[in-house]
């Protein structure tokens, strides 16, 4: 019988446009977009970040120097954050019917800033309880690491909890790991599937 219920954070509950940021900092730097591109598909710096090897002052200015930005850290912050778009994918109606039963909690690959910026912004975010975060735990999923510490965080057996991301290869993870997962589509695809595991909301 499930009990924990584990939810990705972007493009589960809250949707994001890497454009978006594109487009913001490409105001504040003298480059080319197509080099702020670059500089945001090289994984290497926000995987550093996003697994907490480097701190948001570490990030802040390595990224500052290969953009040339020149902008305080708060306003990076805001730039770095706009990615986020306005409208979450869940209703907080479903989240509310969902805490009533069991108890909901964040497995999410994400890093400071992002996660101070939308735990401000999004009330929804008030209805989880609990946070297993990349950069907290120093392992991004689909690792094996950050699924053990999502079950040591929930205190039941795996098979006791469920979990929904927008990528199959964290949900095959997941399953990996014994917890029951299915990707995410929609909130309606997301409510049949769990109706069919005997999820009551």
């Amino acid at each position: 019988m499930i009990k924990v219920i584990y939810f990705d954070l972007g493009k589960v509950i809250i949707n994001f446009d890497y454009a978006q940021a594109l487009q913001e900092l490409g105001k504040v730097t003298p480059l080319p977009t197509t080099e702020v591109a670059r500089v945001l598909a090289n994984g290497s710096l926000i995987l550093d970040y996003e697994t907490g090897k480097i701190s948001t002052v570490d990030f802040y200015q390595l990224f500052s120097k290969t953009l040339k930005l020149n902008v305080s850290l708060e306003k990076f912050k805001q730039l770095w954050g706009n990615m986020f778009l306005p409208e979450p994918l869940l209703s907080e109606a479903f989240l509310e019917a969902l805490k009533k039963t069991y108890r909901l909690l964040l497995l999410s690959n994400t890093n400071e800033i992002h996660f101070e910026f939308v735990r401000a912004k999004y009330s929804i975010l008030s209805h989880i309880e609990e946070h297993v975060l990349s950069y907290q735990v120093g392992s991004m999923k689909p690792e094996k690491q950050i699924y053990q510490a999502a079950i040591e965080r929930a205190s039941v057996p795996a098979e006791e909890i469920f979990f929904t991301d927008d990528r199959q290869e964290n949900v095959e993870a997941a399953r990996m790991a014994g917890i029951q997962a299915v990707q995410f589509f929609s909130e309606n695809q997301l409510k049949r599937e769990m109706r069919q595991l005997g999820i009551s909301f």
